[in-house]
């Protein structure tokens, strides 16, 4: 007698390749979320710095993934993500801006002795109190609330509501950022508004792209190298871009020959991160492009995402 076979498993358990990998995805960053957001309350530059990827990566990805996605849920997370990353950024900026400021005075004769002590004693101050602002934050209980949200219960469980999504379906909702970088650098993007715009849209190109970065990994992996090239360039641009907006806030506090000259150096080093990083970023649609064409076959046939939306 044969023994009985197992009981098929249910229907709606089944779960498309395209819905699975934006399912992970989604999972990987939450998870990553909840780790960083853990340590804030004794946090180091570096776990700052993780907390705030992990947050922008999730809310970029709930985007991208939105037709996927119950809107109004979406929609909810993403407001409270950009809240977390905001609390934070306070203390990121300040430690970004003294580890620049202090780069660029070091050696510099220009600098005297005691206008390269007050320069330090004055970023030590802004680092302390943006942490003392961040400390406050935690300590209350809308933080706990907000953090208890966004980790406690699993996102896709929480959000996702299309499980039949293939891959092709998948890779044409990772296309979407795209089009706007193809737009961005059509030609070389001028002024820092506009390399801050292009900034922000190869973060969601990236994210998106690592999503499925196993399929076609060669010409994946090729893209992301060039994404990321591009993207340090253009963080140290609006790094620098950000530090010049604060000297000028604070020239009375820094003092006007201290103020002056980083204003001066800080213009040139804009200067010379603008050329780069344009020229980086000029690199990145064709390695796209390759990408692209790589993954043709395995794209939806008729139907696309963009003619139901």
């Amino acid at each position: 007698m044969r023994p009985p076979r197992a009981a098929a498993a249910p229907v709606h358990d089944a779960i498309a390749e395209g819905s699975r990998l934006a399912s992970a995805a989604l999972a990987e960053q939450q998870a990553r979320l909840k780790s960083t957001a853990a340590r804030l309350d004794a946090a180091s530059v570096a776990d700052i710095h993780d907390a705030r990827v992990a947050a922008r990566r999730l809310r970029s990805l709930l985007a991208t993934f939105g037709p996927l996605l119950e809107e109004r849920s979406s929609r909810r997370l993403r407001r409270r993500l950009r809240g977390f990353a905001r609390a934070l950024s306070g203390v990121r900026e300040a430690d970004v801006r003294r580890d620049l400021l202090q780069a660029l005075i070091k050696g510099n004769a220009s600098f005297a002795t005691a206008d390269a002590g007050h320069l330090r004693a004055c970023l030590r101050r802004s680092c302390a109190e943006a942490r003392q602002a961040l400390g406050r934050e935690i300590a209350g209980k809308d933080w706990t609330e907000l953090v208890e949200t966004l980790t406690d219960e699993p996102i896709p469980a929480a959000v996702m509501v299309r499980r039949d999504a293939g891959l092709g379906e998948l890779l044409e909702l990772v296309d979407r950022p795209w089009r706007e970088a193809g737009i961005l650098l059509a030609r070389p993007p001028r002024g820092a508004n506009r390399l801050h715009r292009l900034r922000l849209v190869l973060k969601r190109c990236r994210y998106a792209l690592e999503s499925v970065s196993g399929v076609e990994s060669v010409h994946a992996q090729a893209t992301l190298r060039r994404l990321r090239s591009a993207q340090n360039y253009l963080g140290d641009h609006r790094d620098a871009v950000q530090a010049r907006e604060w000297t000028k806030v604070n020239d009375e506090r820094l003092g006007r020959p201290v103020a002056s000259g980083l204003d001066r150096l800080l213009r040139a080093r804009e200067k010379a991160l603008a050329v780069e990083a344009v020229a980086r970023a000029s690199r990145v649609m064709p390695a796209y492009s390759a990408w692209r064409k790589a993954t043709r076959e395995l794209r939806t046939p008729g139907e696309t995402t963009r003619d139901r939306a």
